[in-house]
């Protein structure tokens, strides 16, 4: 109960009397208006906490779920387009450039692969050619289980650790029979990576960049621009190969095992 104003006893309100109570009221008014707003603020407050704890607790199940790292990298061997170019430094003035166009679930870039992948690399080690790879994963709109995505991951991943040929090579020895039959993540985690010399503290930082898929953006983005890059070339689908920006049809005329030497014939024709 409010304290009682002193002042004579009288049924009649003076104007001092009423400007007191007026003040009291005014005064009352205000403290519970001050509550209200101490009130809404507190669940304001508690929302917003609410809210960040949600959004940790999301955050840290998104990593553990192995959606994609906020740092993302870009192949040391590659450029920010998705291409790979081999051996860079040991490039011979005016080689030809010759880029081929893959999907690590196309079975007739496996056939590629084995008929002329040896003599591309060996080309490439002597400098006689600038052999580039663009990785595709377009497959993956049609089979289930990204395979084309996460194989283009690791082999990046390879190639920050230095083992980007022998990686895409283990690869495509091992892609199954059957397409979309695909690649388990303990074969693109270990068995690849032992078969392509990746050991130790090499070995871990491969892993650990393919479990957290810091490189997702760089090969999500290498094949939007590498399908804008055939369809420029008038390329249906992968394999495809260009030489000096331009695309190479005659690597099809070759027939299966030409000798490298035969190959950089048929490939300096193309010029």
């Amino acid at each position: 109960m409010c304290e009682r104003i002193p002042g004579p006893m009288t049924n009649k309100k003076t104007p001092t009397s009423t400007s007191r109570r007026a003040a009291l009221r005014a005064q009352q008014e205000a403290q519970a208006a001050a509550q209200k707003r101490r009130r809404i603020i507190a669940v304001i407050v508690g929302v917003v906490v609410a809210a960040i704890i949600l959004a940790v607790i999301l955050g840290i199940n998104h990593k553990s779920d192995g959606s994609a790292s906020s740092t993302q990298i870009t192949p040391p061997s590659a450029t920010k387009t998705g291409v790979y170019t081999l051996n860079p430094d040991k490039v011979k003035k005016d080689a030809p450039t010759v880029t081929v166009y893959q999907d690590y679930q196309c079975p007739k870039c496996k056939a590629v692969e084995d008929a002329l992948g040896k003599q591309l690399n060996e080309l490439s080690t002597r400098g006689e050619i600038r052999l580039q790879y663009h990785t595709m994963t377009f497959l993956d709109q049609r089979i289930e289980g990204e395979n084309s995505q996460r194989a283009a991951m690791a082999a990046a991943a390879a190639d920050v650790v230095g083992k980007y040929e022998a990686y895409h090579d283990a690869v495509y020895s091992h892609q199954p029979k059957e397409e979309g039959a695909g690649y388990t993540d303990d074969q693109l985690r270990k068995e690849f990576a032992s078969e392509a010399g990746i050991t130790g503290a090499n070995l871990t930082r491969f892993q650990h960049i393919y479990d957290t898929r810091q490189t997702e953006q760089f090969v999500n983005e290498a094949n939007d621009k590498g399908l804008h890059k055939m369809q420029d070339l008038d390329v249906p689908g992968t394999p495809a190969f260009a030489v000096n920006d331009k695309l190479w049809e005659g690597w099809e005329q070759l027939g299966n095992n030409p000798t490298p030497d035969e190959l950089l014939k048929a490939i300096d024709a193309a010029k």
